[in-house]
């Protein structure tokens, strides 16, 4: 292994444990602040309250398994798994998008319930401020999670920090509603508030189920990385290209590149060549395995 691989995997390996100890601290963050907003709840009676509560707990069980998903990613292969782990974390970020549903579903029911026999939360200062004070907490760890999130480019982690945030934003969202019910007529602005928190959550959902969903059945969604192969490679070392095929694992994709070799080269040569196609494709490109299949040019 060469030098450049040897920095690559160290630095692979150090945004990996960011990646984790970032998505660790959220679990105990977010159930903190979902265990408060629920002991408060019990003395104000608030739905928007209990909603945004619900939603902290839940978002903490999400990056719980986001946290054990970046943990597979980082275990060797294994004859059962000879490609890697990476597609756990990706299975991860779809298990939390159907629990992220599950949850919308029971708070829009709840919400819709009090809808219909509007009450106004006991205390109602008590839970603007519990509010208040749960969304600027959430927003904080939100983006110092979505700088890791960026950085690893791991898609669960990217759910993670957009789930945090959302659950900051909401929290403020219910704020308002309960500002608006506590002090006009219209009493019916805590329900309100529970409904339009769901609805976040069901927008965070469908973001997450299609970028997990176009991983796992291999679907590329970068239509100018196969063209900026075929250009690197025809810039570089003057050959062209028949076909590309990538394969999505996780963050990262294995390609396979037909390239067209004049009739005359011979076979020495043309093993030289894929080699440097390989590696200099592989490391430009960011992928994690790269096969070249020479084909003649009269093919």
């Amino acid at each position: 292994m060469g030098s450049a691989e040897k920095n690559r995997e160290h630095r692979h390996h150090d945004v990996l444990n960011k990646a984790q100890f970032a998505a660790r601290q959220s679990v105990i963050t977010l159930a903190a602040i979902g265990m408060v907003e629920l002991v408060v709840t019990t003395f104000t009676g608030s739905t928007t309250l209990t909603a945004d509560g619900l939603d902290s707990l839940a978002d903490s069980m999400i990056s719980f398994i986001v946290w054990f998903g970046i943990g597979m990613v980082r275990k060797p292969k294994s004859n059962l798994f000879p490609l890697g782990y990476l597609k756990v974390e990706v299975l991860a970020a779809f298990t939390a998008a159907i629990i992220i549903i599950v949850l919308g579903a029971l708070i829009t029911y709840h919400a819709i319930g009090v809808l219909l026999h509007p009450t106004m939360p006991r205390y109602p200062e008590i839970t603007m401020i519990t509010l208040v004070a749960a969304g600027g907490i959430s927003l904080h760890r939100a983006f110092s999670i979505r700088k890791v999130a960026n950085e690893s480019n791991l898609i669960s982690l990217k759910l993670d920090a957009k789930n945090s945030i959302k659950d900051g934003t909401a929290s403020f969202v219910g704020f308002v509603s309960v500002l608006i019910g506590t002090y006009t007529s219209f009493k019916f602005m805590d329900a309100i508030g529970g409904i339009i928190i769901a609805g976040y959550i069901f927008l965070m959902a469908y973001t997450a189920i299609r970028e997990s969903t176009l991983v796992l059945v291999d679907a590329v969604d970068n239509p100018k990385m196969t063209d900026n192969i075929k250009e690197f490679i025809l810039s570089r070392f003057k050959i062209k290209t028949r076909e590309i095929f990538l394969r999505p694992i996780g963050k990262e994709f294995n390609a396979e590149i037909h390239v067209v070799f004049p009739n005359e080269t011979s076979l020495g040569e043309i093993s030289q060549i894929v080699k440097t196609i390989s590696a200099s494709v592989k490391n430009e490109m960011r992928l994690a395995r790269v096969i070249i299949i020479p084909e003649p040019e009269n093919y």
